[in-house]
């Protein structure tokens, strides 16, 4: 498994070589991001068919202009945060939201959970995803961002416009929170649940 440093050099290459008319370059862009960011947009909305066209648009645009891109300080923050804006974009002509609060407020935290995980801990899942209902949208995001991505504090702050320490606070306190309210069940849950995808 590649550091993060190493992670990093190697999706600069890749992204270099999709830059000079790489297919195959832009095929391994795409398999590599493309469920993440389905399960990160299925969060912002529920309608799928939405999501799938926002999807698609991100990708049609990173291909069309892929040769007047800049190379992204980090690619999965770049195709995080575009597919963010374009699914507001395509939700905001939907539905006449004129304030971005109004779209995320179904961000949706649930985790799929594998049989034996269920079956350990079945009576402890449901105390979680009552506990992480009654946070509020933007305290669910960004523990989806946290654990569900290889994104940074700097980049998660950046995704939503908020410091990264703020970021930081932010999901230590939310963390010290559940682990209060589930107590002894809190660690088993928590690696069940924050599986990345």
């Amino acid at each position: 498994m590649l550091n993060r440093a190493d992670e990093r050099e190697y999706w600069d290459l890749i992204w270099e070589k999709f830059r000079t008319g790489d297919r195959r370059a832009f095929e391994t862009i795409y398999n590599e991001y493309v469920d993440a960011l389905f399960a990160y947009g299925s969060k912002i909305t529920i309608h799928r068919d939405l999501l799938e066209d926002a999807i698609q648009d991100l990708f049609l645009d990173v291909y069309s202009y892929g040769s007047r891109l800049r190379k992204p300080e980090s690619l999965e923050f770049y195709l995080y945060k575009t597919l963010k804006r374009i699914i507001y974009r395509k939700l905001k002509e939907k539905f006449r939201f004129t304030h971005p609060e109004h779209l995320v407020e179904q961000f949706d935290l649930t985790f799929p959970l594998e049989e034996a995980d269920l079956e350990k801990l079945e009576e402890h899942t449901g105390m979680l995803r009552k506990e992480l209902k009654s946070l509020d949208v933007r305290k669910r995001e960004l523990l989806f961002l946290k654990f569900n991505s290889g994104m940074t504090y700097n980049e998660i702050g950046k995704l939503l416009d908020l410091k990264p320490d703020t970021v930081k606070k932010q999901v230590s306190r939310v963390l010290k929170f559940l682990r209060g309210k589930l107590g002894e069940s809190f660690l088993d849950l928590f690696v069940v649940c924050f599986r990345k995808y």
